[in-house]
Formats: C-alpha cells, sequence, structure tokens
C-alpha cells in the first residue's frame, strides 16, 4: 500500500521535476528523463539523481511512465502523439532548412533559426514553420518588409512553411522579456543559417541559465555557415543610401496597421509585447501566445498543488 500523499513531503528537485513537466504538459507533450533534467530549474545535481527522485514520484502516482516518457497525465493517447510528431519534425526538418537558405538570400538577414514547433521537435497538421531572424543592424525593417512581402506575393500569405514573426538586429540580441516562456523557447531555438548567429545569440542571454541551469547549446556541425552572394550584396547597396529614411517609414507603417486591426483588443502593455515594434526587435503573435502559456502554467501549478496537497516552495 502506498504511502499518503498528504504525508509525502517532496524535496526541491522533485518539485523542480514537477514544475517541468506541468509546463510541457500545457502542449500534451510527455517528456524523456533526459529532456526533463536539461529543462530542470535547479542545478547541483546529476541526471542520475534526477532519474531516481522521478521514479519516487511515479511511485507516489504523481507522475506517470510509459515506457521512456514520462507525464502528469495518464493518457498514452499523448506518447503516441508525441512519437508521431517527432517523426513528423524529421520531414520538416528538411523544408526549414530549404526555407531558410531561401531567407538567408534576403537583403540585410544575417541569420535565421526554427521556433515554435519544430524547434521542440515535434510537427503535425496544426503547426507553422516558425522562423526568428537576425539581422543587419539598422536593417530589420527592410529586412523584414521584404520577407512579408515575398509570403504576401509569391506564398499567398501562407503562414504553413512561411512564418516569419520574430525580428532582432545582430546588435541586440539579448531578449528583453526573462521568463520561463522567453527562456524555453530559447533554450530550443534551432539553427538553420549562419552558426555564428546562434552563438552569439546564446552569448548574449546568460540569464538562460537562471531557469535551465543543467541547458547546454545545440551542435553546430550541420548548420550552413554565412556565405557571400553577389546579388544579395548588390541589392544591399541599392538600400544602404536610403536605409534610414526606410527603416523608420516601415516601421511607422507596420505599428499603424497592427494598431488598427489589433490594439482595441490588448491591454497597451499586452500589445506592447505581442505586437514588439522598436528599431532593433520586431515581433508579431496576435494571440499573444507568451501571454497565455505563463497563465496557463499559473493555472497548472495550482490545480495540481490542490490535488496532491503541495504547497510549492518555489
Amino acid at each position: 500500500m502506498k504511502e499518503s500523499l498528504n504525508s509525502v513531503e517532496l524535496n526541491v528537485v522533485q518539485e523542480h521535476i514537477l514544475r517541468t513537466l506541468l509546463y510541457f504538459d500545457i502542449f500534451n507533450y510527455p517528456l524523456k528523463s533526459e529532456e526533463i533534467f536539461r529543462f530542470l530549474g535547479t542545478n547541483h545535481v546529476d541526471a542520475a539523481f534526477v532519474n531516481r527522485n522521478l521514479k519516487e514520484l511515479v511511485a507516489l502516482d504523481m507522475v506517470y511512465e510509459f515506457g521512456e516518457f514520462f507525464s502528469v497525465q495518464d493518457n498514452e493517447v499523448n506518447i503516441a502523439r508525441r512519437i508521431s510528431g517527432n517523426q513528423q519534425a524529421e520531414k520538416y526538418l528538411i523544408v526549414a532548412q530549404r526555407q531558410a537558405r531561401r531567407i538567408s538570400s534576403f537583403p540585410f538577414v544575417r541569420g535565421v533559426m526554427a521556433s515554435g514547433s519544430l524547434s521542440k521537435g515535434y510537427m503535425d497538421e496544426s503547426c507553422d514553420l516558425d522562423f526568428f531572424i537576425v539581422t543587419e543592424p539598422g536593417k530589420l525593417w527592410i529586412a523584414r518588409t521584404l520577407l512579408v512581402m515575398y509570403k504576401r506575393l509569391f506564398l499567398f500569405n501562407s503562414h504553413k512553411y512561411f512564418c516569419v514573426n520574430y525580428f532582432v538586429d545582430s546588435a541586440h540580441l539579448e531578449i528583453e522579456e526573462k521568463n520561463l516562456f522567453t527562456a524555453t523557447e530559447l533554450a530550443t531555438v534551432l539553427p538553420l543559417y549562419d552558426a555564428e548567429s546562434y552563438r552569439q545569440l546564446q552569448n548574449s542571454n546568460a540569464w538562460l541559465k537562471k531557469f535551465f541551469p543543467n541547458y547546454i547549446s545545440r551542435s553546430l556541425d550541420t548548420v550552413q555557415e554565412r556565405r557571400t552572394r553577389g546579388i544579395k550584396n548588390l541589392l544591399e547597396k541599392v538600400f544602404i543610401p536610403f536605409a534610414g529614411i526606410l527603416e523608420k517609414s516601415l516601421m511607422k507603417l507596420t505599428l499603424r496597421r497592427w494598431k488598427r486591426i489589433y490594439e482595441k483588443d490588448y491591454p497597451d502593455a499586452d500589445f506592447k509585447i505581442a505586437f514588439k515594434t522598436k528599431k532593433h526587435a520586431s515581433k508579431n503573435h496576435p494571440n499573444h501566445y507568451q501571454r497565455k502559456v505563463i497563465d496557463r502554467f499559473e493555472q497548472k501549478l495550482k490545480e495540481f498543488g490542490n490535488n496532491h496537497d503541495i504547497v510549492w516552495r518555489s
């Protein structure tokens, strides 16, 4: 007979294991033991110690084990869903690499990375290919506008394989919002073009280690290095004399459009995050996904704590 949950006091590592599983449970995504270790919010432990504590949580019926996967849900459907999504991601990665090469050919694009579902190794029919793009400083809005125009004119505004919704310039790579959502996105971003842009992004965000002390950067062995292209260089030279004026005009035009369409549906602070419009950064997240995920995580912590008589210490 298992010990009553009311008499069990969880240690710090066990709490962080549950927090990690609960965060990914927002997406119905079970984790492997090594993934839990990678996204654990505490350090001074090794993978073997984490695995022992994970097994103790299984024994307490707080966590469910399905082969190599662990979840706070007793639901094998999510295991099959994850395996299928992982397999689909391998196929989509080839498409993403091809799109990254295309994006990299546009003026003032310096680095291309995949974010969103693909960067987590998961894809299904509802997922888009999301790209995180690094640009030349002072040329971000030119690069963004050219890519958006290409998507609208030649891809009929399709988001499925060409969702370019986050831009930063190479002189401002530190992510301003520092929370669990942005830390997870940054830790999983997948470099596709220009390994140096990825290195600089990681180096510019040392705060990531506060959220994930066990995090290790991705391998860059297969990432295409930046190449000098004649046509791209020529186009950049054409734009440079007018870059200052164009940047200001394009940024203002974009912000004016976003305000007309979306501002009424958001508090001012949320609008500024969901539709970041700065000289060095542009983000377009109409559903304010970041806020929804953070709110849902807090709700899951509360519900799980109530169901298992846990008072979260961290």
